[in-house]
């Protein structure tokens, strides 16, 4: 079984999105917001989420799909 808080607690944000959106097909934001609400709220209070992804969707690490889908980028 996958310890989720180990890895938020072990893994920098950039790390995290990273993993979530390595498959082909992306990684919903809404689920990638519930997925940090759940297991590291802190970064979702203090807007470090919203920066972080802000960031990397700049540098082309990661695109928006359709249907609020995120994927990896050309980066």
């Amino acid at each position: 079984m996958i310890d989720f808080e180990r890895i938020v607690a072990e893994q920098t944000l950039e790390d995290i999105i990273l993993n979530l959106t390595r498959n082909e097909n992306g990684f919903g934001y809404p689920q990638m917001d519930r997925f940090f609400s759940r297991y590291k709220f802190s970064v979702i209070e203090s807007g470090e989420f919203m920066r972080t992804f802000e960031q990397m969707r700049q540098k082309g690490v990661v695109v928006w799909g359709e249907k609020m889908l995120v994927k990896k980028g050309p980066n």
